[in-house]
């Protein structure tokens, strides 16, 4: 992490992510909106999500940012486990309602990448976004391509919403 990657944000800082940071996590997911942006329902899928999502902090494959001290957002990368795949992983990334568009998901997916080229030696990271999603302009300002979708992923009170599968090779 270096700090010319540093948005001039002032008490803005990132650290990896620790066990402690899923309380954070877990009340982003939460927030109204939010799970429009992920395929978990409920808060049992939530908390599945989160276990799944925090397990990275162990291997300091996830980035946490915040501000004045506290949590304002979390980026992981989502190793893969087997030799033949461990080349590419997945990003996942959230930002607190209150913290987006001030430059916290740059800092993290900026740092992440260089994260997984240099101590993970990863060629390739994915993501997933849902049709719709503003994030996605972020993804391709990071040079994310669309490589894939997925019309019928996600079914929501009826409505079937599109998985958006997007990679950058490093």
């Amino acid at each position: 992490m270096t700090q010319s990657n540093l948005p001039k944000i002032s008490g803005l800082e990132l650290r990896y992510t620790t066990l402690d940071d899923a309380s954070y996590l877990k009340s982003w997911l939460l927030q109204p909106g939010v799970l429009a942006g992920f395929p978990m329902c409920n808060e049992a899928e939530v908390q599945d999500s989160v276990n799944h999502w925090i397990g990275f902090s162990k291997c300091k494959s996830s980035l946490t940012a915040t501000l004045d001290g506290k949590p304002v957002g979390i980026a992981t990368l989502c190793l893969m486990p087997y030799k033949k795949v461990m080349h590419q992983c997945l990003l996942s990334i959230i930002v607190s309602e209150e913290c987006r568009n001030r430059g916290v998901g740059t800092l993290l997916i900026n740092n992440l990448l260089h994260l997984a080229k240099e101590r993970f030696a990863i060629d390739v990271v994915y993501l997933e976004v849902y049709e719709g999603i503003p994030a996605i302009n972020l993804y391709r300002r990071f040079g994310f391509k669309e490589v894939g979708v997925q019309k019928r992923f996600m079914r929501e009170n009826g409505k079937y919403i599109g998985k958006i599968i997007m990679e950058r090779v490093l």
